[in-house]
């Protein structure tokens, strides 16, 4: 199995690093458990309000243990050529995208990741700006993967174009973290051609036909995503570009177990809320303190000491956030002109 190329084969047993000779032996066989008394401990069934739920699958993974060789194949290549690497898992609604690249996650890094609160979730962005500062602290800590969830950020007006940057100027300035992003999409066709190009992208899981209690995935090397993307720049309806183009495998994955499930929900849920309060306030044509200061090149303090000489009201609170009309800016450009033409005049007078 090749990752990063076109040769990753559902039928094969063993993985091939692209450009290395060395042969990486880890079959099915050999993620599962070897003796019948470590099969006997998984756990794969859990009962929850008095019916029986799957957590885990004989191998004891949430997925499908072909998605665990390719997994293995991507942490080997990225300690070979200490770059960052991409996983990316694109699809509908409701088809369990981020639950599917929280177990991935748990996987990579050999231990449930942290959803407790949006704050303790380090390794779990919603969204652009905590995307950038989670990666931050995620170079510090030295953890092996971090979830990028753009989702909920694609209603806001320029998100694709800041979404693209953003990619783009993560793998240049971070390209020796040794870092496996995963990025949630609704549809892989939104990313630049440059990031394909770049070979930054080694996998992509498209989810689809979400059941009850689980879901399906479709897995595609770099090499087939040249493929999906052609078709989908060929087709009106996007998501048939997978009917068009054969996955290099196919697999399903389990729900969460119903605590973690819970609380991947509650993060999950205040960040869309959050980006529909964000919307709100853009329909308005609202600014907080801290957009004034980024469109003025000043600082927040600069800000409120100047709305609260020229007295200007706000016009809404949010979230106990003042929230002033787009308008405010003309004032304050002008009030800023004057400030910097009285500094003038007082230090020409000093001379």
């Amino acid at each position: 199995m090749y990752i990063g190329s076109d040769k990753l084969s559902s039928r094969s047993s063993e993985i091939y690093i692209k450009n290395e000779d060395k042969m990486i032996e880890n079959s099915e066989e050999a993620l599962a458990p070897a003796s019948l008394e470590e099969r006997k401990k998984i756990v794969t069934h859990i009962t929850y309000k008095g019916k029986k739920r799957r957590v885990a699958y004989a191998c004891g993974l949430p997925f499908n243990p072909k998605l665990a060789e390719n997994i293995n194949a991507l942490k080997l290549l990225r300690m070979k050529i200490k770059k960052a690497s991409l996983i990316i898992i694109d699809g509908g609604l409701g088809e369990g995208k981020t639950t599917l690249a929280v177990e991935i996650a748990d996987y990579i890094t050999g231990k449930p990741i942290d959803l407790s609160s949006r704050r303790n979730a380090t390794q779990l962005a919603m969204g652009g700006q905590e995307f950038i500062r989670k990666l931050r602290l995620g170079y510090k800590k030295q953890v092996p993967t971090l979830i990028y969830d753009e989702a909920g950020d694609f209603n806001k007006r320029g998100a694709l174009t800041r979404f693209n940057a953003t990619i783009n100027r993560v793998f240049e300035t971070f390209r020796a973290l040794k870092i496996i992003i995963i990025l949630v999409l609704p549809c892989f066709g939104v990313l630049d051609q440059d990031l394909l190009l770049k070979g930054i992208p080694r996998l992509l899981l498209h989810c689809e036909n979400r059941k009850r209690n689980y879901g399906c995935f479709r897995g595609y090397s770099l090499e087939r995503m040249y493929y999906v993307r052609d078709k989908m720049n060929k087709i009106v309806v996007k998501p048939h570009a997978y009917n068009l183009v054969s996955a290099n495998f196919h697999g399903e994955f389990v729900d969460l177990p119903p605590e973690r499930s819970r609380l991947l929900d509650q993060l999950s849920t205040k960040s869309k809320l959050e980006a529909l309060k964000d919307s709100e306030v853009r329909i308005e044509g609202l600014v907080s303190y801290y957009d004034l200061a980024m469109r003025l090149s000043r600082s927040v303090i600069w800000v409120k000491k100047a709305i609260s000489e020229l007295k200007i009201p706000h016009k809404r609170v949010i979230d106990r956030k003042k929230y002033f009309d787009e308008k405010v800016i003309n004032a304050l450009a002008d009030y800023m002109e004057q400030q910097e033409r009285k500094a003038y005049e007082r230090d020409k007078k000093s001379k």
